[in-house]
């Protein structure tokens, strides 16, 4: 699809890494979001956060698996209840 192609460029104006200017890596990644409905300033910021907070356990945003404990496990994963 055609917009898999805007949305990789978007994406990568959004980590700086189109241009070596970040003006026009905001201009472009704004024209581009634009066009795909997505408001390019409050995406760059949550995904700048998902990137920093990637597999955290506590901290993560887009997955966060549960806990050993909360599975039922004790502190060297046996089980605690069936």
């Amino acid at each position: 699809c055609i917009l898999t192609g805007h949305w990789v460029l978007a994406h990568e104006a959004g980590h700086g890494a189109f241009s070596p200017s970040q003006t026009f890596n905001d201009i472009w990644g704004f024209v581009m979001h634009q066009a795909l409905l997505v408001p390019y300033f409050a995406w760059q910021y949550t995904h700048a956060k998902h990137h920093r907070r990637t597999n955290n356990l506590v901290d993560g945003e887009s997955h966060v698996p549960s806990t050993g404990e909360e599975n039922g496990l004790g502190p060297n994963n046996e089980r605690l209840s069936f």
